[in-house]
């Protein structure tokens, strides 16, 4: 122990006596440090809008714009307009996409954002029924600088919110302005919901009636097939009687042909059609009543994309109402054909009115037509319901008359029949067949009936939701809202949803958070310049004779650690006091700086005593791996793979998570946690010199004869 203490107190008396030597040591304990104040000065805020907002990143508007619905759109001036309110980047508005792109090209621009010429058409082709995502074109110089495109990043997100945003409020203040233009024309939403209520009550009770008729239809088809079934047993027991006579049969099977041909064709046809057009008729009907109540953007909008559809339509049900008259007249059926000619003429006249219609017309011109169209459609509809009654009658009739003859005719078969095996055989098979066409017409009645109950049960709830609704306050509130601060609505459905930031441990400024990693990485770079610059052997003399291994290293130690806490001292006030980075916890810092630099000072002191010249690769190389892998600018998590491996056995890592401590707050005993492991590192260090230093000792000689022969190398 003598010994170590007089080595020290010779060094210091040496150093002390020398100004070279003095100013060498304040170099040491300056350098480093200044390394680490200009570093943290450099990175204090460069994520703040002070600093982004100075990178410059051109916008160039082309958008044409839009017209829909008599209101002219621009979605182009919108963004340009939000982007001016933003100061995150330094947005520079060009006179056209050239003049943009050629800056980003040539570097007077970081990125440029170009708002192509059918932005808002894009936009708005919803409305036509086509979806074309709109897409801006954003140009990038990634030569300029490797960080500036990650934060110009910024831009890309801030307009694509603008957007977001600009969007949703100019549809809700169109919005606004319909509920506005609704109020105005003395439309009530709580009475539209009520009225819509009481068409779809009516519409249940029809649906009772309906399901009615599929329960009497479903009872006749049991009957008819219960007769099928008789019937089949009454030619089993009289298949020995009865004898086949052509003349007779072929009468009775031409008397069925008849009205296979004639009264079956027409009540398949002509009841198809009728009822195809009967619903139409009652859609229709429906949106006549909503196009005379309508607003004019939604009346705008009908004719738009409805009324060319519906003139077709009607068009095509006047047609098969003519053929229909034709046909009914060449076959004798005079009263039904007059009904289609009324029929006919009654569409065209629905025709004719909505060709009259017109974008531009006021509600006091459009109302008489749409009025008479109306009362047009509501007779159309009474001719159908008549027309399918007369049918119902007619066939019915020509069947009875056919079925009577059929019946005539069999009977006098009967009389004389005397053996008719084949034909019984036949027409056995036929019933069969008629018994299964029943039992399957018996399963669709049932499958029909249960739908209409399910389809009268949504009705039914959906009459009741309406009603409900009607009544409710709520939605007379929100149509005073919209009416009378469209504004508002627009603001809040253009960012409906807030966040709440909560943060932990938070760090003031960019710098703060840094200033670990850079004080770290300058106590380490000044541990390395002291083992170049002081040397580690102790030259012999005669006050020091008998030297064992541990008295040398730990002697000229002294030195070392006493250099290194003037550095720690210096770059942890110069932290606090003059770049004044946030520390809760400042005395702790400052302790824990000069734990790091004895720490550090032990680490690389021992490489080069055991390694000489290789000790100081070592000690560098020891500090790349470190500054790359040490989680000091990125997440260890995001690195390669080597250095999730090594980041165990970094001091740096150990270091950095302590004085982070110091910075944002104290957790628990990880402050202590750190300083021990540390404290391991120093030990390991001192194992490391010592054991090593022999066997490497013959090493080292060849290395530095080697050098000094060289003649150019220190």
């Amino acid at each position: 122990m003598k010994n170590i203490l007089n080595i020290v107190r010779h060094d210091l008396k040496k150093i002390t006596g020398s100004v070279v030597a003095i100013i060498t040591v304040m170099g040491l304990c300056l350098v480093p440090c200044c390394y680490a104040w200009f570093n943290i000065l450099s990175n204090w805020a460069p994520y703040e809008s002070d600093a982004t907002g100075r990178i410059s990143v051109a916008v160039a508007n082309m958008d044409e714009g839009k017209t829909a619905a008599g209101l002219s759109i621009n979605v182009g001036d919108k963004i340009v307009e939000a982007l001016g309110a933003n100061d995150d980047i330094g947005w520079v508005f060009t006179e056209n996409d050239e003049e943009a792109i050629e800056g980003v090209y040539s570097g007077d621009y970081y990125a440029a954002l170009v708002i192509p010429q059918d932005f808002s058409d894009d936009v708005l082709s919803f409305l036509n029924g086509d979806l074309n995502n709109p897409k801006l074109k954003y140009y990038e110089n990634e030569k300029k600088n490797a960080i500036a495109p990650k934060i110009t990043g910024k831009a890309k997100t801030a307009v694509q919110e603008e957007v977001n945003a600009a969007f949703v409020e100019t549809l809700a203040g169109y919005v606004s302005d319909a509920a506005s233009m609704a109020e105005a024309n003395g439309l009530d939403p709580q009475q539209m919901l009520a009225d819509l209520a009481n068409r779809i009550d009516d519409l249940s009770n029809d649906l009772n009636s309906c399901i009615a008729l599929a329960d009497s239809a479903g009872g006749l088809t049991d009957a008819a097939g219960n007769l099928l079934d008789v019937s089949d047993e009454f030619i089993g027991s009289t298949h020995d009687v009865f004898k086949a006579n052509d003349k007779i049969l072929a009468e009775a099977q031409e008397e069925l042909s008849k009205v296979k041909k004639a009264d079956t064709k027409k009540l398949d046809d002509a009841v198809n059609k009728i009822e195809d057009t009967a619903s139409s008729l009652k859609t229709f009907d429906t949106v006549a009543v909503e196009l005379l109540s309508a607003g004019d953007i939604a009346y705008a909008a009908f004719l738009d994309i409805n009324r060319d559809k519906w003139v077709s339509r009607i068009s095509t049900m006047k047609t098969r109402a003519d053929e229909q008259a034709k046909y009914l007249k060449k076959e004798d059926f005079t009263a039904l054909s007059e009904k289609f000619e009324e029929l006919s003429a009654t569409l065209g006249d629905i025709k004719s009115g909505l060709e009259q219609l017109d974008k531009s017309m006021d509600y006091s011109e459009r109302e008489p037509i749409i009025k008479k169209i109306s009362e047009d459609n509501d007779k159309a509809i009474k001719l159908t319901d008549e027309i399918l009654e007369q049918i119902r009658t007619d066939i019915d009739g020509n069947l009875e008359k056919a079925l009577s003859n059929a019946r005539t005719s069999l009977s006098g078969f009967r009389k004389i029949m005397s053996g008719a095996d084949n034909g019984l055989s036949s027409l056995g098979r036929n019933l069969g067949s008629y018994g299964k066409a029943l039992s399957r017409l018996r399963s669709s009645i049932d499958t029909t009936s249960s739908s209409l109950k399910s389809l009268q049960d949504g009705t039914g709830s959906l009459s009741d939701i309406l009603m409900n609704a009607s009544g409710n306050d709520l939605l007379q509130e929100l149509s005073d809202l919209m009416a009378n601060d469209e504004a508002a609505v627009a603001e809040y459905l253009a960012n409906p949803v807030g966040m709440k930031k909560e943060v932990f441990w938070q760090i003031e400024n960019y710098g703060s958070a840094m200033a670990p990693f850079y004080t770290v990485l300058a106590q380490w770079v000044g541990a390395l310049l002291t083992a170049v610059l002081i040397k580690v052997r102790i030259k012999k003399r005669n006050d020091l004779t008998d030297l064992r291994l541990h008295e040398w290293y730990f002697g000229r130690l002294g030195l070392y650690l006493l250099v290194g806490i003037a550095q720690a001292l210096v770059v942890s006030a110069g932290d606090l006091l003059y770049v004044r980075i946030q520390c809760v916890a400042p005395l702790r810092f400052v302790l824990l700086a000069c734990i790091n630099s004895i720490v550090f000072m032990m680490i690389n002191y021992a490489l080069v005593f055991a390694l000489d010249n290789i000790g100081l690769g070592a000690g560098v190389i020891i500090l790349v791996l470190q500054v790359a892998g040490s989680g000091g600018t990125y997440p260890v998590e995001v690195l390669p793979g080597i250095f999730k491996v090594l980041f165990p056995f970094m001091p740096f890592r150990y270091a950095m998570d302590a004085m982070r401590e110091c910075i944002g707050g104290m957790y628990g005993d990880t402050y202590w946690k750190c300083i021990g492991v540390l404290m391991l590192f120093a030990l390991c260090s001192v194992v490391f010199g010592m054991a090593l230093y022999r066997p490497a000792r013959k090493l080292n000689d060849m290395i530095a004869a080697s050098k000094a022969q060289s003649e150019i190398m220190l």
